[in-house]
């Protein structure tokens, strides 16, 4: 990877922390996380020597979504089932869901996509309910 492409990347990533941001509405907050953590995990793909990269965006990627999740529930905006499931299984499962292109080697057609990724997340934290 270029200096510039690290860079950029780098750039990409510090916008997935801040879209994290405390005082973003947590339905909001997750929906730009999802956006940002699939735009980053498209540009690893294209990178084929991007396992670091793609290291570092799980770790960040994971701590980001379990931080938004987490004041969500706590604000009551999410009503999961199980709280620790959504703070744990479900973060795993988004953060699973952007890096499957590169992983499995999917083509985009055939990739998940972040809107219905963050819509089903919705689902599952709201309990349900729209």
């Amino acid at each position: 990877m270029s200096p510039v492409d690290a860079c950029s990347i780098e750039t990409v990533l510090e916008a997935l922390e801040r879209s994290g941001d405390a005082s973003a509405e947590p339905a909001t907050a997750l929906r730009d996380a999802v956006d940002a953590l699939w735009a980053i995990a498209g540009r690893a793909s294209a990178d084929s020597d991007g396992a670091p990269l793609r290291v570092k965006l799980m770790h960040r990627g994971k701590r980001v979504l379990r931080s938004i999740i987490h004041r969500g529930v706590v604000s009551g905006a999410f009503r999961p089932r199980c709280s620790r499931w959504a703070e744990s299984g479900l973060v795993h499962a988004l953060v699973a869901g952007a890096c499957a292109r590169w992983v499995f080697g999917l083509s985009e057609e055939r990739s998940l996509r972040a809107g219905p990724a963050a819509d089903a997340a919705l689902a599952v934290l709201r309990g349900g309910r729209s």
